[in-house]
């Protein structure tokens, strides 16, 4: 990857991969002993290689469906002007998801 040496890891506090599907694979070597935050966009797959070798270290993950709910939640509020149903928005990504796999 580019910027990034042999022996360096992903030592920043937050770090957010937007690349598609599993394409940041590659850099789960890189993950340190302690990550801090991975905002991960991707939702399939899910988890990512990335996502595992983050949360096996013991860093957090924020998973792109995550993130999507919340943009859905304030598009939805934006749109008609009421507060969205998150809950209700959750339970029906949670189904998707599982259908999915």
């Amino acid at each position: 990857w580019p910027g990034l040496g042999t022996g360096e890891t992903l030592t920043s506090e937050i770090v957010i991969s937007t690349l598609p599907g599993d394409a940041a694979a590659q850099l789960a070597p890189l993950v340190p002993a302690q990550p801090g935050l991975l905002l991960d966009t991707t939702y399939s797959p899910w988890p990512t290689t990335l996502a595992e070798a983050w949360q096996g270290s013991g860093g957090t993950v924020a998973p792109g469906y995550r993130m999507l709910l919340w943009q859905a939640a304030i598009q939805v509020q934006l749109m008609t002007g009421r507060q969205a149903p998150v809950t209700q928005m959750w339970v029906a990504l949670e189904e998707a998801i599982r259908s999915r796999d």
